[in-house]
């Protein structure tokens, strides 16, 4: 076949689809912007038309006119089957494929433009869809602002309305509302807020109507309670109200029972208090009040009364009983209030910053007393079988002598003119003790109570030495003596296990090199470990076993063992791992206390020994200073060590069905103890006077004993509310007094104490 044949017949092929080859030479064409992919095939006008002659230039090949939406194709001369152009020049074969691969490539290129054109523009219509989509959004933002503001206004109206209401209705002064933007009524519908006033308050309203019998009058500048205050649980009033035709609803009504007047200028408070019977809270803080009128104590259901910031020098005669709370902070009391001692729910009283040189009597139900920068010189607390926290900073305190406070736990004296302190005797809960900027030259007030401290900070004053027993403070986290002049630390000091933290800043100490001291309490330890003696070092406690805990017994913290006779060490291991507080060895037929047992005395609070065959027990009984409930009943005991004498934690001891002939002296000077079951015994004699220091004790058990006679002092024990003596001896009190319970018996015991 001839070849021009060749090339007429295969030409259209090629046009239709082209073949890539990427290896000839292409130049890069402008484009134009078209929605197009693929290239019209080519008129046969355009393929017929002259042909100039010379060689073929892709540049000249492929041009993109910017009419029309389509590019021009290349013009090719006609093909001759003569094998010449119309001029003469021949035309073969590989002049005419390398026209069509050029052809080919440009199509390519094309397809390939438009591709990332057609990307970008539907790129560019997502983004207009955005802008739509957010300027709708804006425009219902703007709309959602104009129903909030139409909302304030609104809310605005109906305070001042309520407002105006004040002088005839004993709900509030000032209406406290709260609203929530994101549920704006739509179109601003007006019986939104009629709804949302006019209405019950419920859970759901939008508008939240204050506290029924509540009012608020605080920061107004008033300088006078208006007359009116005093006069709105008035019934009168409320019928005058009625008839006028007022559309009042049941919390409009309600009696009035908190009072707000703070931060104002109020200078008198007139006797018509007293009509305002109902008052529980009373707040006229921070105003100009000089004196208070005798018919604030009329006020019986008062119970928190704050009267601090004012000008007060002294309080009425009479308070309500009902009272718990009474603040008279930064007023100019020089005296201490007599009506406070008579006070008998009073449970917090705050009296700092006023001009106080003693305080006075406290009632015995006070639980928190604070009396900061006063001008107190000595504090003497007898007994307050309640109090929890005292604070007395900032005074000039040179004496404190603290009685009997079974529930103490925060003691804070600091910044005053401490020497000497009595030894906290019968403080078995307490925890903090805080005697910083003192003059103290000794810490050994502490020993009674050492057991519970856990906080200790003596900084800044003149102590020269540490007491031997402080390593029996067991609870102890933080011992701060900042600034004193201890010369040596004692090495026993690194076997607390508790102690992670010690402050010796500022001591001329001459054993322990300064850098030690400033890396802090493990480095200080370390080195302290370093001075023990051998002897010394076996006193350091049991090391924990490297033994996964049990899961159950770390949860509940409890380890019952009863009826078993024989004990793995597995299992001592895991009590000790876990921290057992509660352990239970009943009737583990057992002639002493194991010795694993007193290894748990850094959390064990609870010991069950009952029903065993125990007739001493060891002095190691002593360890266990957390121990608060020990129960050996139904042994064989004739006497208890001295060493639980130490226990000062111990609440609860059961000495039932043994065979003890008195009550041991080691139990005599327990201050925590609050019940002694000593039934079943062979006790014969009882004496009171070596009972006093029994002061927490509220139950005393003697049932079926052999005591000849019963000493009504015994009822002067002074929390003492249980005396069970039945099965006994004696003959006085007879058994019909006996049977009337154990109230009738101490009141029957009191009254034949000698006068």
């Amino acid at each position: 076949m001839n070849t021009s044949d060749d090339v007429v017949q295969v030409l259209p092929e090629v046009l239709e689809t082209p073949t890539k080859n990427p290896k000839s030479p292409l130049c890069e064409p402008a484009l134009t912007s078209s929605p197009r992919l693929i290239a019209p095939r080519p008129s046969s006008a355009a393929i017929t038309q002259p042909y100039n002659g010379g060689a073929f230039s892709p540049s000249q090949a492929f041009m993109f006119p910017q009419t029309g939406m389509f590019p021009v194709l290349p013009q090719f001369p006609p093909p001759n089957i003569s094998g010449n152009d119309p001029i003469g020049n021949h035309v073969t074969m590989e002049t005419l494929s390398q026209q069509i691969s050029v052809l080919t490539q440009c199509v390519m290129a094309v397809s390939q433009k438009v591709n990332e054109n057609q990307k970008l523009f539907e790129e560019n219509i997502r983004l207009k869809d955005i802008v739509i989509d957010l300027e709708i959004k804006l425009k219902d933002a703007n709309d959602r602002m104009k129903s909030v503001d139409a909302l304030r206004e609104a809310i605005t109206t109906k305070f001042a309305e309520l407002n105006k209401s004040l002088s005839r209705s004993s709900m509030v002064g000032d209406v406290t509302c709260y609203y929530d933007t994101n549920e704006v009524p739509e179109n601003n519908d007006s019986s939104f807020f009629d709804r949302s006033f006019n209405d019950p308050p419920s859970v759901d309203a939008d508008v939240m109507v204050p506290e029924p019998g509540t009012l608020n009058l605080q920061n107004r500048e008033m300088t006078t309670i208006p007359d009116d205050v005093y006069n709105l649980n008035d019934p009168e009033l409320m019928k005058s109200l009625g008839a006028e035709g007022d559309d009042m609803k049941w919390w409009e009504t309600e009696p009035i029972s908190k009072l707000y007047l703070c931060s104002n200028k109020i200078s008198t408070i007139t006797p018509a208090i007293a009509n305002l019977h109902s008052l529980t809270l009373l707040d006229i803080r921070d105003n100009n009040l000089q004196t208070l009128p005798e018919e604030l104590g009329k006020l019986e259901m008062l119970a928190r009364l704050e009267l601090s910031h004012n000008q007060l020098s002294s309080l009425p005669s009479c308070l309500s009983p009902a009272l718990q709370q009474l603040s008279l902070n930064n007023n100019v009391f020089a005296e201490f209030p007599p009506v406070v001692s008579t006070l008998p729910a009073l449970q917090s009283l705050d009296m700092r910053d006023n001009q106080l040189k003693e305080l006075g009597e406290l009632p015995r139900s006070i639980e928190s007393v604070s009396v900061d920068g006063n001008k107190i010189s000595g504090i003497t607390l007898e007994s307050y079988p309640k109090l929890r926290t005292l604070s007395a900073n900032s005074n000039v305190v040179s004496h404190l002598r603290m009685g009997n406070l079974p529930s103490l736990k925060a003691l804070s004296v600091c910044v005053n003119r401490l020497e000497f302190i009595e030894p906290l005797l019968n403080c078995p809960e307490l925890g903090e003790v805080m005697l910083g900027k003192n003059f103290l030259t000794s810490i050994d007030f502490i020993a009674p109570c050492v057991a519970t401290i856990n906080v200790l900070d003596c900084s800044d004053n003149k102590i020269a030495a540490l007491p031997d027993n402080i390593i029996t403070m067991s609870c102890l986290r933080r011992l701060d003596l900042t600034n004193n002049d201890l010369n040596s630390l004692p090495p026993k000091l690194s076997l607390m296990d508790s102690l992670t933290s010690l402050c010796v800043e500022g001591n001329p100490l001459r054993t322990i090199r300064r850098e030690i001291i400033s890396k802090g309490t493990a480095a200080i330890k370390d080195y302290l470990r370093l001075k023990l003696e051998p002897d010394e070092v076996e006193e350091q406690g049991p090391t924990l076993p490297d033994i996964k805990p049990d899961e159950i017994m770390m949860k509940t913290k409890v380890l019952e063992l009863d009826r078993q006779k024989e004990i793995s060490n597995d299992i001592w291991d895991q009590a000790l791992v876990c921290g057992v507080v509660r352990l239970s060895l009943q009737y583990c037929q057992l002639s002493s206390i194991p010795e694993q047992v007193f290894n748990l005395r850094g959390s064990l609070q609870e010991l069950e020994l009952s029903g065993n065959n125990l007739h001493v027990l060891p002095a190691d009984i002593g360890k266990l200073v957390k121990l608060r409930k020990l129960n050996v009943m139904n042994n064989n005991l004739r006497d208890l060590p001295e060493e639980i004498s130490s226990m000062n934690a111990l609440e609860d001891l059961n000495l039932a069905h043994n065979k003890l002939e008195k009550i041991p002296e080691c139990t005599l000077n327990l201050s925590a103890l609050c019940n002694l079951i000593i039934s079943n015994n062979q006790i014969g004699k009882l004496e009171p006077s070596t009972m006093m220091n029994m002061t927490s004790l509220q139950c005393l058990d003697l049932e079926n004993n052999n005591i000849a006679r019963l000493p009504p002092e015994i009822s002067l024990l002074p929390s003492l509310r249980t005396l069970l003596v039945m099965g006994n001896t004696f003959k006085i009190p007879r058994a019909d007094v006996l049977a009337r319970g154990s109230t009738e018996v101490l009141a029957w015991l009191r009254n034949k104490v000698p006068q």
